[in-house]
């Protein structure tokens, strides 16, 4: 499985090069009026805890830009209406101009992260902090092309078990299973070849993004008013590109990079956690005696490093007498150390683990943050994984002439900046193998000419690392970088004074001034 690049893939990945631009006035470019001009068709939705008043539909893109008679998909799209009613409360908080409701704007078009994260999952969780946009807006989210409901990626049940267990960030300390890791990968690529078929060359933020533009039309909007978070930030930064006269008020939180290859991505990724978990142990042992790892940095560590080294030894079981492995304790490390609000859980459930060998609390954490039913695992139309690997290797045009030696020369490095992390992640810099290089449009990204945008960065974010807003930034040529000084990955459902200054800008077009900071919030403890 994952073997070589056949000639059609080839050809298709080259195409999207193409197809990185809007289609020419001149007309040179092939007829796409007919999806540009369809009317959505607003129904119910089967989607589980929608929020209320939410109406789904389905939005027809060609699989090929470049020749859509080849063929159409479906992408599922999702809004809830904005109230009817005028003013929302104004906020305080940053010093910016009062954001308020008044006349409806028409739409705003949400994209949640991944990739690979479904839009209609996730708008739920989102509205809990639209009080202000809703009655401005309607909030309009979709499934990108490849993830959950739009077409997904598949790559075969024996490829998925793979991803589910590794996404390609297994520890290969070993010539003999930094091979074994290299041929996994490649198995991966052919299983998601074979079983996806003529869509797979297609998916990727290039594509995303022109289907973002087609349902800007079908939504009769003008301009695209947009916000997206984490890799949602890519899928904006590449439609400001592509569309700098179609882009109205964007606003980009937990800025992705659009630059860094998957190794120099892994290796940021991996600093940055291990960043996050060295401030979440110092916080923890700031609390004194009310920290259960420990009333020091040092004592907070040396619980978490004897857990891992108890799990090594002999492990530890689940409730339902399933294996709990150092990978698991690690998984659920990266997940809490996503919301600042789980750290309290966290401490108490690494406590639990190593006082009584309980890993309860932990397998809880990873549950939630993954969106797990825990009876059925994960539901039938979760792709993330596969989605995410699909999309990612079709935006990078890096890819190692030997994996397994890139591996090698890596190692060491990774595991010294992040002793946690690095071991594992290191594999992530190669998950790419066996797949064409991808476009290289995303990376020569420069001045798009889009009106400026709002990119927010937290300081503390493991995922989306800080020093990624202000590159995506320069890379847009216009914006204004708001920073937040708080942990976790994002900042508009962390902190009132980002929403704030993210409310102001949707609503009355008010930017703040550069160099704005909002304080570390302390979050609800869970």
């Amino acid at each position: 499985m994952r073997g070589g690049t056949t000639a059609g893939a080839a050809g298709a990945a080259m195409a999207l090069l193409a197809l990185a631009v809007p289609a020419a006035a001149d007309g040179a470019q092939p007829d796409l009026s007919r999806f540009y001009s369809q009317r959505l068709v607003w129904g119910g939705c089967t989607v589980k805890d929608a929020p209320k008043g939410m109406e789904c539909a389905e939005l027809t893109v060609p699989i090929d830009y470049a020749r859509p008679e080849d063929g159409t998909i479906a992408l599922a799209v999702a809004r809830v209406r904005a109230a009817e009613s005028g003013e929302g409360p104004t906020g305080t908080g940053t010093g910016a101009a009062p954001a308020r409701a008044g006349a409806p704007k028409g739409s705003l078009v949400l994209n949640f992260g991944g990739p690979g994260e479904s839009g209609l999952k996730g708008l739920g969780d989102f509205m809990a902090d639209t009080a202000r946009l809703a009655p401005a807006y309607d909030l309009v989210t979709f499934d990108p092309r490849g993830v959950g409901r739009s077409a997904p990626v598949r790559c075969g049940a024996e490829a998925e078990e793979v991803i589910e267990g590794s996404s390609g960030s297994v520890p290969a300390d070993d010539a003999e299973g930094r091979a074994q890791l290299v041929e996994e990968l490649r198995a991966v690529a052919e299983g998601c070849r074979r079983t996806t078929g003529k869509l797979l060359p297609y998916v990727g933020t290039i594509n995303a993004s022109r289907d973002l533009d087609v349902l800007r039309g079908a939504l009769g909007d003008r301009k695209l008013n947009y916000f997206g978070i984490s890799y949602g930030t890519r899928l904006g930064a590449v439609y400001a590109a592509q569309f700098p006269r179609r882009t109205g008020r964007m606003v980009l939180d937990a800025v992705d990079s659009l630059t860094a290859d998957a190794a120099r991505s892994a290796f940021a990724q991996a600093t940055a956690f291990q960043k996050a978990l060295d401030t979440f142990l110092s916080d923890c042992a700031a609390r004194g005696a009310r920290c259960p790892l420990g009333a020091s940095s040092a004592r907070a560590a040396g619980t978490l490093d004897a857990t891992v080294a108890r799990l090594d030894r002999a492990g530890a079981k689940t409730a339902s007498g399933a294996d709990f492995t150092s990978a698991d304790l690690r998984t659920a490390l990266t997940d809490a150390l996503y919301a600042e609000q789980l750290w309290p859980a966290l401490a108490r459930g690494i406590a639990a683990l190593h006082d009584r060998g309980d890993p309860a609390l932990l397998e809880e954490i990873t549950r939630q943050f993954a969106g797990k039913d825990a009876r059925s695992g994960r539901t039938e139309d979760d792709n993330s994984r596969e989605a995410l690997l699909a999309v990612n290797c079709a935006d990078d045009p890096v890819r190692a002439k030997d994996p397994a030696a890139e591996l090698a020369s890596l190692e060491a490095r990774f595991a010294k900046a992040s002793p946690m992390f690095g071991p594992e992640q290191v594999g992530a810099a190669i998950s790419c193998t066996g797949w064409p290089a991808g476009t290289d449009y995303i990376r020569s990204i420069h001045r798009t000419g889009a009106p400026p945008a709002l990119l927010i960065g937290t300081r503390g974010d493991p995922a989306t690392p800080y020093p990624w807003a202000a590159e995506t930034a320069r890379r847009l040529g216009k914006g204004v970088v708001l920073t937040y000084e708080g942990e976790g990955h994002g900042g508009y459902t962390a902190s009132q004074c980002v929403r704030d200054a993210a409310d102001a800008f949707l609503l009355d077009g008010v930017l703040p001034a550069a160099g704005t900071s909002c304080a570390r919030e302390t979050p609800p403890q869970r």
